[in-house]
């Protein structure tokens, strides 16, 4: 088997080959596929991301959100974890160390991860076994540790990616936070 960097490279290879129109057509699909979820209907506070390098993009599920009077929050990278940032159209935003940008707030208005009802979560490499691979910083599992504490079940987790992102197995790591849900363009993985 692989390992999970080799996987990891494989895929973003694979992820940086799919064009405008295929980025642009996933893109709506994965959002219709979102906007049906009784998840989505149901959270207030929905924490997203700026897509980049090939990632799945977002866009019109954050529009969606906010239309529907949705909070939305992208995140800010907080020393080694994740903190998340009010994002509203016309936002001042600032690009971060990983050239990714994100919202230039002061830190009083940031929400900590456990404040979140709903995460779509970007990530490099997944199974059907809702395990997920990101790009090697463990920022989103260092952020939502303590959802792998069985009477935490909030926020739901959604890894959102690419169909060709999928893998038939991922071997977990101690650290690793498995999702609640897996949506690409082409499937929903509970």
């Amino acid at each position: 088997m692989p390992s999970h960097e080799q996987m990891r490279q494989s895929m973003r290879k694979k992820r940086a080959a799919l064009d405008s129109g295929q980025l642009d057509r996933a893109a709506q699909a994965l959002a219709t596929r979102i906007l049906e979820l009784d998840e989505y209907r149901q959270a207030g506070r929905i924490a997203a991301y700026f897509a980049v390098n090939g990632e799945i993009g977002l866009q019109a599920v954050i529009d969606h959100a906010l239309a529907a009077g949705k909070q939305v929050y992208l995140p800010n990278l907080d020393r080694h974890a994740l903190r998340f940032s009010p994002y509203f159209h016309g936002q001042r935003m600032r690009i971060n160390n990983f050239r990714i940008p994100e919202p230039d707030v002061d830190d009083d208005e940031m929400l900590s991860p456990d404040e979140l009802d709903l995460v779509l979560a970007p990530l490099v490499v997944f199974d059907s076994q809702r395990n997920r691979i990101g790009m090697g910083g463990g920022f989103y599992d260092r952020s939502f540790a303590f959802r792998k504490s069985p009477e935490r079940n909030s926020p739901c987790l959604i890894g959102v990616a690419h169909e060709c992102q999928k893998v038939d197995r991922i071997v977990p790591q101690d650290w690793d936070v498995q999702l609640d849900m897996m949506v690409t363009e082409q499937a929903v993985y509970r």
